[in-house]
C-alpha cells in the first residue's frame, strides 16, 4: 500500500512521521512539485492533495483520495473521476468553525459600523454623532441559514449567543437543536428569505445550487437586510447582488467566495462600498492540518480495515 501526500498549502506533510508510526506497513511519500505530480501518482493507491485531469489520469492504481477542501467541487470536475471506482472523501467539518467564526466578523462589521469606522480612522475624523445612531445589536434578530450541514450548524451556536432567532433549510435536514426555531426542507427557503434580518449561504456548490440565489430571491428578503455567501461562488448570482445594493434592497453583503477566483481586478463588484470583499481566505484556521489529518488518520484505518464507507465519504454523483 503506497500513500502519496501531494502539494497542499497546509503542512500535511509534517505528519508524515507519526502518519509512518501508526501505519508501519504503509509506504508514506512527499511531492510538493505539482509538476511531477502525474509521474509521483503512477503507482499510488491513496492520494491526500489537490488533483487535476491530467494527473488523475496517469494514476491508474489509484483507489481513495482525501481532499484537504470541505467542498468537493475541483474533483467532481473531472468525468472520469466520477465515472470511476475511485473513493472520495472530504475535508467537511474542518473548516466549520472558522467559517463560522468569519460570518459572524462580517456580520458585525456591518452592525456595529466597524467597517465605517475604519474608513473614517484613515481620514481622521471622529463621527459620533454620525454613526451611532446607525449601529445595531444582534439581540432579538432572525438570521436564516441556507445550508444546515457543520458550517450552518456552528453558525447556529453562535447565533444562540448572541441570542439571535434561527431559522435554517437544508436539502436534507437532520435533527434540530432545540435552540433553532425552524429547520426545514428548501420548500421553506421563501419563508426564510421574507423573516430573516440576515441570510447565510453555507450550502455546497452542485448543478443544484447554480444560481440558487438570485434577483428573485433576494427580492424575497426584508428590504434591508444582509446576505453574506461563505460556501462557494456561483451560488448567488453576482449581477443580482450588485443590483440589489444599488437599490437598496440590500443594507449589505459580504462574500468570501466567487465565481471566478481570483476575483478580476475590473470586476464592479470591488467598488460596490456596501459590499465586504476576501479573497476565499474565511476557511484560514492554525488547526486546519491538525483537523485534515485527524480525518485522514481515522479513514485510512479503516480503508486498510476494508470498512465502508468512509467519513465524509462523498456521492460523487449528487456533489458532496
Amino acid at each position: 500500500m503506497k500513500v502519496l501526500i501531494g502539494a497542499n498549502g497546509m503542512g500535511l506533510e509534517t505528519h508524515l512521521p507519526e502518519l509512518r508510526s501508526e501505519f508501519p506497513g504503509v509506504e508514506f511519500v512527499h511531492e510538493p512539485n505539482r509538476e511531477k505530480l502525474k509521474e509521483a501518482l503512477a503507482d499510488v493507491d491513496v492520494y491526500m492533495g489537490w488533483i487535476n485531469r491530467d494527473a488523475f489520469l496517469a494514476a491508474k492504481q489509484l483507489k481513495w483520495i482525501q481532499s484537504p477542501s470541505s467542498g468537493a467541487n475541483y474533483y467532481v470536475a473531472i468525468p472520469e473521476l466520477v465515472a470511476s471506482d475511485v473513493l472520495l472523501t472530504s475535508a467537511v467539518g474542518t473548516h466549520s468553525s472558522c467559517l463560522a467564526d468569519s460570518i459572524f466578523a462580517m456580520l458585525l462589521s456591518f452592525t456595529r459600523g466597524i467597517r465605517q469606522f475604519i474608513f473614517r480612522q484613515q481620514k481622521h475624523e471622529w463621527s459620533l454623532s454620525e454613526l451611532r445612531n446607525t449601529l445595531c445589536e444582534l439581540t432579538n434578530q432572525t438570521i436564516g441559514l441556507i445550508g444546515f450541514g457543520s458550517v450552518g450548524r456552528a453558525t447556529a451556536r453562535r447565533a444562540q449567543a448572541f441570542d439571535m432567532r434561527i431559522l435554517a433549510v437544508d436539502a436534507y435536514p437532520g435533527p434540530k437543536p432545540d435552540y433553532v426555531e425552524s429547520l426545514e426542507g428548501l420548500e421553506g427557503l421563501p419563508r426564510l428569505l421574507a423573516e430573516s434580518d440576515v441570510v447565510v449561504v453555507t450550502v455546497p456548490y452542485t448543478k443544484d445550487t447554480d444560481h440558487m440565489i438570485g434577483a428573485e430571491q433576494i427580492a424575497m428578503m426584508k428590504k434591508g437586510a444582509y446576505l453574506i455567501a461563505i460556501s462557494r461562488g456561483k451560488i448567488v448570482d453576482e449581477d443580482a447582488l450588485v443590483a440589489a445594493l444599488h437599490s437598496g434592497q440590500l443594507a449589505g453583503a459580504a462574500a468570501d467566495v466567487f465565481a471566478q477566483e481570483p476575483l478580476p481586478k475590473d470586476s464592479p463588484l470591488w467598488d460596490e462600498p456596501n459590499l465586504l470583499i476576501t479573497p476565499h481566505a474565511a476557511g484560514g484556521t492554525q488547526y486546519e492540518g491538525q483537523h485534515v489529518i485527524e480525518i485522514f488518520r481515522e479513514n485510512l484505518g479503516k480503508f486498510l480495515a476494508g470498512q465502508l464507507p468512509l467519513r465524509n465519504q462523498v456521492n460523487k454523483q449528487l456533489g458532496w
